[in-house]
């Protein structure tokens, strides 16, 4: 048996105006109560333009209202059903926007019904941090067996997942809709297909949008890793100040980081163990100190118990392997690693980075694409400057799954303009009235907000939870 994996669309968001828009030859049915939707037809590979093709589903929900033009979301994911969310984008509490303009929503590869990322029953392969040679070698053959099955049941659109191939597709759906340029917002993981839009497409961007940004000019797996756990670490640092501060905390009093740093030592010793009664793995370890940082009361007392009796409350976890969000990763970037040596090199940068969470689930990442069988179809590279819009991101300074440094980094290469909050929110236009508001005026007007410019935290009245997948939604 088998089951199509679909990564969940970005669940919060808003879209941003083009140039008025301009009667199209596509056919619209209804699809929800407030939307229609229809479909374009691309090719599979790009650059073979005469050879298969598949269908994109194209959703669209018009404003009641005078319309400013057209908007495109991007959804996270990566691989985000950005058709699905426009179809039920009625629903959604952001402000202003649906009144504004008609929203255009492109299913991306393999996150469509009809032509779904398909892999086996029963997820990807479990397997520890390597410890030796012959156990990287095993993980790598664990998830070259597992991927080639995808491939085998996806067929041939299952070397053609990578992002810049729905930036290709996207223009597709421009040219059917008859415009002759789109505005853009995406959010999380749907901020790389603006990047690579605007990139491919630079004349053809009214206004862009890019909310807790991905950036493509990471090199290599130590870049991507080092830089995603120095993000959870300082979440982390966040947690040991509130534990010093707050008397309920189970670890008040103590120094916190001597106490992580004991237990990862003890860890390595065999000392402790699982709830089934399993050596506890440093990987086990890693996850309950990073649940520190987003569920505090409870991860404080999950550290103090193993402290106390050398028992973890759950069983050991292992590297996290998704067909459907691993396989356009996989693709967009530059994670494989040549060997054991490089491997070792790998985790070096990425427990120094981050020495209390070390493998946070967004580390792990590079790990997930060893020994995957297709190749980096999208490799990263710096942005290419060129006659390219003015473009807002927005960014927390505390988000842990498009860290900071990304953005700053991005806009750095670009010029582009950068809106700051001081929080952790991931995703910041619906939730945040201040992101919102330097956002809609630079949809009405096209200028930028100054540099330097930052969003105070708001003080949330519930504590986050900590993700359950490490994706970008």
């Amino acid at each position: 048996m088998k089951r199509a994996l679909v990564v969940s669309a970005l669940s919060a968001a808003l879209l941003v105006p083009a140039t008025p828009a301009i009667a199209d030859s596509l056919t619209w049915t209804p699809c929800e109560k407030e939307a229609e939707c229809t479909t374009v037809t691309v090719p599979v590979d790009w650059a073979k333009p005469d050879g298969p093709t598949l269908d994109l589903t194209v959703a669209r929900h018009r404003t009641t209202e005078p319309s400013k033009g057209v908007m495109v979301y991007g959804a996270g994911g990566p691989g985000g059903a950005s058709a699905e969310t426009v179809k039920y984008i009625e629903q959604s509490t952001a402000v202003g926007w649906r009144r504004d303009y008609d929203v255009i929503g492109v299913n991306a590869r393999g996150m469509d019904r009809r032509y779904p990322i398909t892999c086996p029953d029963g997820g990807g392969p479990q397997n520890d941090l390597p410890n030796s040679p012959e156990t990287l070698a095993k993980l790598n053959t664990d998830h070259a067996t597992y991927a080639a099955e995808c491939r085998r049941l996806t067929g041939p659109l299952y070397d053609h997942l990578d992002t810049a191939s729905n930036a290709r597709d996207l223009d597709a759906v421009r040219a059917a809709l008859g415009l002759e340029k789109i505005s853009f917002y995406g959010g999380s993981y749907g901020t790389l297909l603006g990047q690579q839009y605007a990139e491919l497409f630079p004349q053809r961007v009214q206004r862009m949008v890019l909310d807790s940004t991905m950036d493509h000019s990471l090199p290599d797996a130590a870049a991507f890793g080092a830089t995603e756990a120095k993000g959870m670490e300082e979440r982390f640092d966040q947690f040991v100040d509130w534990c010093d501060k707050t008397e309920s905390c189970a670890l008040h009093g103590q120094d916190v980081r001597a106490t992580v740093t004991e237990l990862q030592k003890r860890t390595e010793a065999g000392e402790l163990k699982d709830s089934s009664g399993a050596p506890l793995t440093s990987l086990t370890l890693d996850s309950m100190t990073t649940s520190a940082a987003f569920s505090r009361d409870t991860g404080a007392t999950a550290l103090k118990k193993l402290t106390d009796t050398g028992v973890a409350e759950e069983k050991n976890t292992r590297l996290y392997v998704s067909g459907g969000l691993h396989s356009v990763l996989c693709q967009d970037w530059n994670l494989q690693l040549r060997d054991y040596a490089d491997y070792q090199e790998f985790r070096k940068r990425v427990e120094q980075a981050a020495p209390m969470t070390r493998f946070s689930s967004y580390a792990q990442h590079p790990l997930s694409c060893q020994g995957w069988p297709v190749a980096n179809t999208n490799p990263p590279k710096p942005f290419p400057v060129k006659d390219t819009v003015p473009t807002l991101v927005l960014n927390s300074r505390y988000d842990i799954a498009t860290v900071y440094p990304w953005a700053v980094n991005l806009t750095a290469q670009t010029g582009w303009g950068l809106v700051t909050y001081a929080g952790s929110r991931h995703v910041t236009y619906s939730s945040i009235p201040c992101m919102r508001e330097h956002t809609d005026k630079y949809l009405a007007t096209g200028e930028l907000p100054a540099a330097g410019t930052v969003c105070a935290e708001i003080q949330q009245q519930q504590q986050e939870t900590r993700p359950v997948e490490a994706s970008w939604n």
